[in-house]
């Protein structure tokens, strides 16, 4: 099992979806089958860089491949605020595909429709 150091192969501030997957790969590249992620040093993580850490790493967490460490507690927070987000979206399904209209006032009054 190998420890990743997030801090020191990253940076103290984690700031972008790239970055994360760019992490990502790294892990994936190592062919090591479980990995601990540390996060000692991290001083910020944005919730973007979370966001995509999570979507990346989700399947590896659930399955007990990637284990987390050392999770500041803002970042932890983040981190959990993500996860929440990710259960509970919800997926849009409209039988309209394809909304015909006259003119402007008729794209108004649908839209209105719409907000009800």
């Amino acid at each position: 099992m190998t420890t990743f150091y997030i801090a020191k192969i990253l940076g103290q501030d984690l700031m972008s979806r790239p970055l994360a997957g760019d992490f990502y790969n790294l892990i994936e590249n190592s062919n090591d089958p479980e990995v601990i992620v540390d996060f000692s040093d991290v001083h910020f993580a944005t919730r973007s860089f979370m966001d995509e850490f999570f979507v990346l790493f989700k399947d590896n967490m659930k399955k007990g491949k990637v284990r987390l460490e050392n999770l500041p507690m803002d970042v932890d927070k983040t981190l959990k605020a993500v996860m929440a987000t990710q259960k509970n979206k919800k997926k849009v399904r409209s039988d309209e595909t394809i909304v015909k209209t006259k003119d402007i006032q008729d794209l108004e009054n649908h839209f209105a429709v719409l907000t009800v």
